[in-house]
């Protein structure tokens, strides 16, 4: 063999295995065998059992995550060595069950109510029923803190009212003074309770304006704020027609700061609209136009109760999936979102918008459709699946908050629960919340 042979065959061969060699890396990378690619499960927690349609409540606070059910609230270790154990547990007592929870467990404190439903309607509760015990549990150890009781209308638990909160050392309860054979009980229909967050001392309580009831409470840095529903209220006790304002009371002293209407333009009445408080630090809200929240906007107010341009669900950025919290998260004044389209099956684009203007501050148009997006500092963590055919999630992708730059691509080695109702990271960890039936939590880490 010459030796122009020889060197042609030895460059055919380097060629080769070098095309070999990038398609086997190719390979592994994507299937998250490769360090400095991968995402590789750490830790699963115990399974679930499978959800009967009762709202479930998840956080993570400090070195504990906790899950919130009608039957129980469950505390995981975190930290170094616990991996996901369970440390502690609490039922409720007898035929009782959780039917409330606190959006935030602030300062390691977490509020839950419960109580027994006798169905009724038409007699207010009696004594042990409805959902009128409020209970604080210290999150580090599930010890309890303390209990008070609060005022209830019907034994009948308030299905889609948000009636606890917590925020630095206030827990906020509201109490309903309604009989429920009269439009309104003589002292206000509502009012709304401050306590110490670690004791359970009163602050403060105040009284609700006009003929207005609490439909969701949640605590702000300076304010509280609170969803209000006035009006409407006929001899049954039903408030389907009452009108939604907005309200912010003063954190320290309880005193009434402002009160508007929801929407300026046209009034929203509780029978035909959905409302959340997604944050407080600006105040956002998700306003859906159906029960559904197949349509609606993000309404978003300044400190004084000044509304700012609303975020249509639906636009030239896509579709938000307003019922998915996992859809959408707001770190200072920017909303960021996973807005949905179709081209050749479903695919999503990363979108941020200025809650200020209303306006897109910048979009990312991702290759694949997307399951879920985490928010922390100044990096957007979104969760991709496999393909617009194939919803098993596959990728993990970080994101600069400032400009949508891409920082980070990793794909997952181990299967991510696809029924999943929120994520949380923790110690640089991705935690995985299950939505019943599968691991409550599952912990991913980068590796």
């Amino acid at each position: 063999m010459s030796g122009r042979t020889l060197a042609r065959a030895l460059t055919t061969t380097v060629v080769v295995l070098a095309v070999i060699g990038s398609i086997t890396a190719w390979v592994l990378s994507y299937n998250g065998y490769l360090p400095g690619d991968a995402m590789v499960r750490a830790w699963s927690a115990t399974k679930d059992r499978a959800t009967d349609g009762r709202a479930d409540g998840t956080w993570v606070v400090g070195d504990v995550a906790v899950r919130s059910r009608f039957d129980a609230v469950t505390g995981f270790g975190l930290a170094n060595g616990k991996n996901g154990t369970k440390i502690w547990e609490y039922v409720p007592p007898g035929r009782s069950q959780i039917c409330g929870s606190a959006r935030h467990a602030d300062a390691s404190v977490l509020l839950v109510a419960y109580g027994e439903e006798d169905g009724g309607t038409s007699e207010p509760a009696p004594p042990g029923k409805g959902c009128a015990t409020v209970l604080a549990l210290d999150v580090k150890d599930g010890r309890e803190l303390w209990t008070v009781q609060r005022k209830v209308a019907t034994g009948r638990f308030e299905r889609g009212s948000q009636f606890l909160d917590a925020g630095g050392d206030i827990a906020m309860v509201a109490h309903d003074h309604r009989d429920a054979l009269r439009a309104r009980a003589e002292d206000g229909r509502t009012s709304l309770r401050a306590l110490d967050l670690r004791t359970g001392k009163s602050r403060w309580t105040a009284g609700m304006p006009g003929a207005c009831g609490t439909h969701e409470v949640s605590v702000g840095k300076d304010q509280v704020f609170a969803v209000l529903e006035c009006g409407g209220e006929d001899t049954s006790g039903s408030i389907d027609g009452a009108e939604l304002m907005m309200a912010a009371f003063d954190r320290e002293t309880g005193a009434l700061n402002w009160h508007v209407p929801m929407d300026a333009r046209r009034p929203l009445n509780l029978g035909s609209a959905t409302v959340a408080i997604e944050s407080t630090d600006p105040l956002v809200l998700t306003v859906g136009r159906s029960m559904s929240l197949d349509t609606g906007t993000y309404f978003s107010f300044d400190k004084d109760g000044r509304p700012r341009p609303g975020i249509e669900f639906n636009g030239d950025h896509g579709e938000i999936a307003a019922a998915e919290a996992s859809q959408t998260a707001i770190v200072g004044e920017r909303m960021y979102a996973l807005a949905g389209f179709r081209q050749k099956g479903q695919r999503h684009r990363l979108v941020a918008f200025d809650l200020t203007t209303g306006e897109e501050a910048w979009k990312v148009t991702l290759d694949d459709p997307a399951a879920a997006l985490s928010a922390r500092g100044d990096r957007i963590t979104v969760l991709g699946e496999w393909s617009t055919q194939s919803s098993r999630i596959s990728d993990l992708f970080e994101y600069d908050a400032v400009n949508g730059e891409e920082l980070d691509e990793r794909h997952f080695r181990d299967d991510v629960p696809g029924s999943m109702s929120a994520i949380y990271e923790h110690d640089r960890r991705i935690i995985v919340a299950g939505w019943g039936g599968g691991p409550t939590f599952t912990a991913f880490e980068r590796w």
